[in-house]
């Protein structure tokens, strides 16, 4: 009888432990004992802190030895700004969070004037413990105007004889001057004036009279045709040549200096934060332009004036 009532057989055994197993799948309270705390789970490829960890590494593009660009950077979430810093000697590490799928988007740039650095724009993925960046960044550059000359004569002359109802050729050529750096889709402003000529014409080039900066107005009696180069001109690239016609007026005259020539200068375009930044998108918090919002220059510096001269040549 004792051994009865003091041991437990086999079969009672086994229904305790199926009934501990129905506990833990069927009553939440027991489940959660066994659950593991939030802050050690692991969600995709995160690691239990549930961020990332975002390394920036940058230096100037096109230098003869390894040289360190300072720059801030601003990332991302949709249109909303979530984190902001710069580097230090080159470098920076900064943690987002973490997420499954998770990606930001993250500007980089310094915008001091004529010896910043063009933006680059990158994709954070934010879905595992690091993600790292080593970007080249090309500095501001400088740009020059060498020549610009008639297209007909060999010589190369600046001069052409421009008549009444006459089309004439002409070559602009410019290149960046400044080693190791970038200019960045340069804006070739040319001023003629308003009634002398009727139109002016570039090749491999698009006209953009919107983008023309305030900041260069005409001369009076005067006029800009503005004309967009669409690329990075890099330091180490040979000189670009624009071909181009003037049309001139059925009825132009050559009375003075300003009628007797075409003038261009080359300004170059950049990114520029505005005041509210903050709280707007990046889009719209960065603003590609060759002038702020106080009409005061941006980027690089822009070139020198250069000018064709309407008379005393055998050429048109």
């Amino acid at each position: 009888m004792k051994n009865k009532i003091g041991a437990m057989t086999g079969g009672t055994v086994v229904l305790i432990v199926l009934a501990l197993v129905a506990a833990y799948m069927f009553i939440p309270a027991v489940q959660d004992i066994f659950k593991p705390s939030v802050d050690d789970e692991v969600v995709g490829r995160c690691p239990s802190s549930g961020l990332t960890e975002v390394t920036l590494n940058t230096q100037e593009a096109l230098a003869s030895s390894a040289t360190n660009a300072e720059v801030n950077y601003y990332i991302y979430d949709n249109a909303k700004l979530v984190k902001e810093g710069s580097t230090t000697l080159g470098t920076v590490s900064f943690d987002i969070e973490c997420g499954v799928d998770r990606e930001y988007t993250m500007l980089v740039i310094n915008e001091t004037v004529a010896h910043g650095f063009y933006p680059q724009t990158v994709t954070v993925d934010a879905s595992g413990a690091t993600d790292t960046h080593n970007l080249e960044l090309y500095q501001y550059g400088e740009i020059g105007i060498s020549s610009i000359v008639s297209s007909a004569d060999p010589t190369g002359n600046t001069n052409i004889s421009g008549g009444q109802g006459k089309t004439c050729g002409f070559t602009i050529t410019f290149a960046n001057n400044e080693s190791a750096s970038g200019f960045d889709k340069p804006l070739i402003l040319c001023q003629v004036n308003s009634t002398a000529i009727t139109d002016l014409t570039m090749t491999g080039v698009t006209e953009v009279s919107a983008k023309r900066p305030a900041r260069i107005g005409p001369t009076t009696g005067m006029m800009y045709y503005t004309f967009e180069y669409p690329e990075l001109i890099k330091s180490t690239d040979a000189g670009v040549k624009v071909s181009g016609k003037i049309q001139f007026s059925s009825s132009a005259t050559f009375s003075d200096a300003l009628t007797n020539n075409m003038s261009c200068i080359i300004v170059d375009q950049a990114k520029y934060q505005d005041p509210s930044y903050k709280t707007l998108s990046l889009a719209e918090g960065f603003i590609t332009a060759s002038e702020d919002e106080t009409i005061t220059d941006i980027g690089a510096i822009d070139s020198n004036r250069q000018a064709l001269v309407f008379r005393n040549s055998s050429y048109c």
